[in-house]
């Protein structure tokens, strides 16, 4: 049990926020839509239909929540995509930041170099209230890798952020004379896309995406918006995920393009996080339970019967192996030898695949339909429906690792909702490290051409 409040539960306590409850997600956050314990949320929209991408959805609760008005506003943390594919499915406006942005003390950790706090809020005006307010310097750095290590500068938030804002909600003529860029994979139009000869890095990574066509009218409708808005919108090639997962003849994966090490992969998944989860238990120091090595592993994260097998392949970590780990014994951070070069060469992965690139094309963000598609509500059970939840666009919002893994910041906003199933959809965008400011303003600009967010039909009228 929490023996204080996180960072940002913290600053909306002080600020006069009432913190309602804890919302469900699957045991440790480590998925999307796995039943835990408690069950899962289901969809406001359309039952036959997953509230969240299957893979990495964990904060499908607070985003289900907060699209049913069950609170002013939520909060997600997203380490793959368990911010934006809730999001999206839900009609949500959401906000992935940049490194050391919010702080994540008191969260609990999954992958440390890619977990971030996600404010959710139903209008970019909500969203740009509650970042008034949790978007703040930390003294204390427990907890929070990226502020923590020595060996990337990571500014302060105070240094970021604008004074407040609210300054930032701006109307549509913000857009004119910005290019954006979308990449032709996630709209049908890339050939290449998924034709190597063994796409991926595990799980559907790489393999071509197959975007619904109700996406792709949605988006037709987004692209019309921000050119009639003076926008100009240019379809591009994608080096940021192409690089890491390989997905065509020529591309490379993030394991052997050589700027990151097997090794230093390796270490992050497991060295790193075993690290974090203990570091966690002992911060918070539950006389009852506060070491990882005193936890019953195969009790973390147990499976309903009959629940068909996840498909992440080499992604996959067992939770129950970091207690093996720790009864042997772990390292800390700054014992794991293979960490200063590996966070350097996240850096400099993404500078080279995506502020270089976007640079040399004149860019000022990348935006994308969010999802492909959304998965069957019985994509547990049902192999058919299972095919089409763990494929690529829809398994894992899109962007897959990539996005998470390189700090790459991104506004979510809605698009609409698909005219064949009645489910949200959103648009995504996503730029350089720390022009967070710039991205909120985009998406405030982009929801002032137009509402497209519909309240859930499931939801009952307040009378």
């Amino acid at each position: 049990m929490a023996q204080r409040d996180a960072f940002t539960i913290e600053r909306l306590r002080a600020a006069g926020a009432v913190c309602l409850g804890k919302t469900n997600m699957p045991p440790m956050a480590n998925g999307g839509m796995q039943r835990g314990v408690y069950g899962r949320a289901e969809s406001p929209y359309n039952a036959d239909y997953l509230t969240a991408p299957f893979a990495s959805g964990s904060s499908n609760g607070a985003g289900t929540a907060t699209a049913a008005s069950f609170s002013a506003f939520g909060l997600a943390e997203e380490t793959w995509s368990s911010g934006r594919g809730p999001a999206s499915n839900n009609g949500l406006c959401a906000y992935t930041p940049s490194r050391g942005v919010i702080s994540v003390r008191g969260n609990w950790p999954l992958t440390p170099t890619m977990d971030v706090v996600v404010p959710y809020a139903r209008t970019m005006a909500d969203l740009l209230e509650i970042l008034d307010v949790v978007v703040a310097d930390d003294a204390d750095k427990r907890g929070d890798l990226w502020r923590l290590q020595p060996w990337v500068p990571i500014p302060a938030a105070s240094t970021v952020r604008p004074a407040s804002y609210l300054d930032l909600a701006v109307d549509a003529s913000a857009l004119k004379g910005k290019r954006f860029g979308v990449p032709r994979m996630y709209i049908n139009a890339d050939a290449e896309a998924g034709t190597s000869e063994k796409p991926g890095i595990g799980g559907p990574t790489g393999q071509r995406i197959n975007t619904r066509a109700t996406v792709i009218d949605l988006w037709q409708q987004a692209r019309q918006a921000l050119e009639a808005a003076g926008a100009e919108v240019l379809e591009v090639d994608f080096p940021l995920v192409s690089n890491c997962e390989g997905d065509r003849p020529g591309a490379p994966t993030v394991y052997n393009r050589g700027i990151v090490s097997k090794e230093f992969l390796h270490d992050e998944l497991w060295e790193l996080s075993g690290w974090a989860f203990d570091d966690f238990l002992r911060a918070n120091d539950d006389p009852r339970l506060n070491r990882l090595a005193d936890v019953d592993g195969p009790q973390i994260f147990p499976h309903d019967p009959g629940t068909l097998p996840n498909r992440e392949d080499d992604l996959a970590a067992g939770m129950d192996e970091y207690v093996n780990m720790a009864k042997r014994g772990l390292k800390t951070w700054d014992q794991i030898e293979t960490l200063p070069d590996g966070l350097r060469g996240l850096e400099k992965t993404r500078k080279i695949d995506l502020e270089d690139w976007m640079d040399n094309r004149g860019l000022d963000a990348v935006l994308f339909p969010t999802v492909a598609d959304v998965g069957p509500a019985d994509a547990d059970v049902n192999p058919a429906s299972a095919d089409i939840a763990w494929s690529n666009g829809i398994w894992v919002a899109n962007g897959n690792l990539a996005i998470r893994h390189l700090g790459v910041p991104t506004v979510t906003v809605p698009m609409g909702v698909m005219a064949d199933i009645g489910m949200p959809v959103g648009l995504t965008f996503a730029g350089r490290a720390y022009s967070d400011n710039a991205l909120l303003s985009f998406g405030a600009a982009f929801e002032a051409t137009g509402s497209r967010r519909m309240i859930p039909p499931r939801t009952p009228a307040l009378g």
